[in-house]
């Protein structure tokens, strides 16, 4: 019976014993459950501090980038405008050459068409004194052919043949007298 007893002892011991170090295991396991939790809340705070931070920063880029496309458009806009000016003063001076290009033709054109009625008493080239009794007018600069048909206008200029260019100069405008002149002068 004291065997009994004694293996009843034994076993009453080994249970408290267990007991303990159940109860220190689990202690230990709290502890170390309440460490992770600590840690990983700690994590959780770093990881969101971080994430601000890059925020912080993609957010600061992305301004910067506006900054710059805004500038580059505004150097685009103002480099189209340049060119929008460019080509509008481009246009202008083309347009003016082809309208002096096709005053001048119609200025030769009418030039030619006026002398036409001259061209029976001085040649086709100005090259003949008129009824035998004028000067040649070949070779004649415009001044002096302007000056001789607005004289033959009004009367001033002239000799033998003064009665006869009056009629004819009385139908020529001023316009007219230059065109003929013009034409008469490249001859």
């Amino acid at each position: 019976m004291k065997k009994l007893i004694l293996t009843s002892l034994v076993v009453v011991g080994l249970f408290t014993a267990c007991s303990d170090k159940k109860e220190e295991v689990k202690q230990e396991a709290t502890k170390t459950q309440a460490t992770h939790e600590t840690k990983m809340q700690e994590h959780k705070e770093a990881m969101k501090t971080q994430t601000k931070e890059v925020a912080a920063k993609v957010e600061t880029k992305k301004e910067e980038i506006k900054t710059e496309v805004k500038k580059a458009v505004e150097k685009v806009e103002t480099k189209v405008v340049q060119h929008k000016e460019e080509m509008k003063t481009e246009a202008k001076e083309v347009m003016a050459k082809v309208q002096t290009k096709a005053n001048t033709a119609k200025e030769e054109l009418s030039g030619k068409k006026l002398f036409a009625t001259c061209a029976g008493c001085h040649g086709l080239n100005g090259e003949k004194k008129a009824l035998g009794q004028s000067a040649v007018i070949q070779g004649w600069d415009v001044a002096k052919l302007e000056k001789a048909l607005h004289g033959y206008k009004d009367g001033s200029y002239g000799g033998a043949m003064k009665g006869v260019m009056k009629g004819q100069a009385a139908r020529l405008d001023d316009a007219k007298i230059t065109a003929i002149a013009k034409y008469i002068s490249s001859l």
